[in-house]
């Protein structure tokens, strides 16, 4: 397969590490950041993630110095089944529920305080014969509305996951995509393959008679997508890989807090994977709940240790839209 990519990088200052905690020590279970504490205050901002599956609405605003962000309201859509499944089209029904969640939404951040909203919308929406009606739907709510390819969302993935410290590499390893970024001297890379882990479940995975035979062609497709990682990163933070932990580890993530996975298990797993027969795997590709999701992040995250010389990483969630408010309020402050 030929190297699927987008390579460009976004350059933004970064205000010096002390102010900006990982995500390791947020408050995750009310979804709260602490930003700069030298930030003026300022008013509320509502930001949206208009996602191939759900939308998510989050509130965010600055208090004492630091910018709180409150998940709001997570619906789900299903926007890109739609567009899957008519021929490139959001349907008129559809648009009419787009539209319902956006002129709630503004409404609601207007009671709260918050005129300025601000909205990304990915892949599907992206992928839409008639996105611009989406367009036009969000401007009608006075609602700021971005179309963001894989790089950019990488990009806003790296603010949410840690709330614009330096020196970190993120991944996030989705249905439709996969994003790395990481900062480096006051600049954010990001990288972006349009092929999740859907697909590579479909390419690597499905038709493959061994798990040595799936890390030999998703490595090489790994190695032609993303050829540059840094290696000298403080910490990698993996998102959307609760379910791969669980699998690995055994253990059931039992609150909202934030967990590491070591290398070592990620590597103790392949080698008694690696064990099993043509028969055996075949049974635990489908007798495995969530297969398509766990043996290529497997594989992945794997992968990303090794290139990038972690030796475990920060499993984490983090919602776009935080990353739209903290990038949103270190604009202000460099303005």
């Amino acid at each position: 397969m030929p190297g699927l990519q987008t390579s460009r990088s976004r350059p933004l200052h970064l205000a010096d590490e002390k102010h900006y905690p990982t995500i390791a020590s947020m408050n995750n279970k009310n979804l709260t950041i602490q930003q700069n504490r030298r930030l003026s205050e300022s008013g509320a901002i509502g930001a949206i993630d208009m996602g191939s599956k759900s939308f998510k609405f989050v509130l965010g605003r600055k208090q004492e110095g630091q910018v709180l962000t409150e998940l709001i309201k997570k619906e789900r859509l299903g926007i890109g089944k739609e567009v899957t499944e008519n021929h490139g089209i959001i349907g008129e029904k559809k648009c009419e529920e787009i539209d319902n969640a956006l002129v709630w939404f503004k409404q609601y951040c207007q009671e709260r305080g918050a005129e300025t909203v601000i909205a990304v919308a990915t892949s599907a929406i992206r992928n839409a014969r008639n996105r611009q009606r989406i367009i036009d739907l969000a401007h009608r709510s006075n609602i700021e509305i971005e179309i963001a390819d894989g790089v950019r969302e990488g990009v806003i993935g790296y603010f949410a996951a840690t709330g614009g410290a330096p020196n970190r590499v993120v991944s996030d390893s989705g249905s439709r995509s996969i994003q790395i970024a990481w900062e480096s001297q006051g600049t954010i890379h990001s990288r972006s393959t349009p092929v999740g882990y859907e697909h590579v479940y479909e390419i690597f995975v499905e038709h493959a008679d061994s798990m040595m035979e799936t890390e030999e062609g998703f490595n090489r497709f790994l190695d032609g997508n993303f050829s540059e990682l840094p290696t000298t990163a403080v910490e990698l933070i993996s998102l959307a890989a609760n379910t791969l932990t669980t699998f690995v580890t055994g253990m059931e993530r039992t609150d909202r807090e934030n967990r590491y996975l070591q290398r070592s298990s990620l590597e103790r797993k392949l080698i008694e994977l690696r064990e099993l027969t043509e028969t055996e795997y075949i049974h635990l590709k489908s007798s495995l709940d969530d297969a398509e999701k766990i043996l290529p992040g497997l594989v992945f995250l794997t992968y990303l240790m090794r290139r990038t010389n972690m030796q475990r990483a920060l499993v984490a969630e983090a919602e776009l839209p935080v990353g739209l408010i903290v990038e949103h309020f270190l604009k202000t402050e460099s303005a």
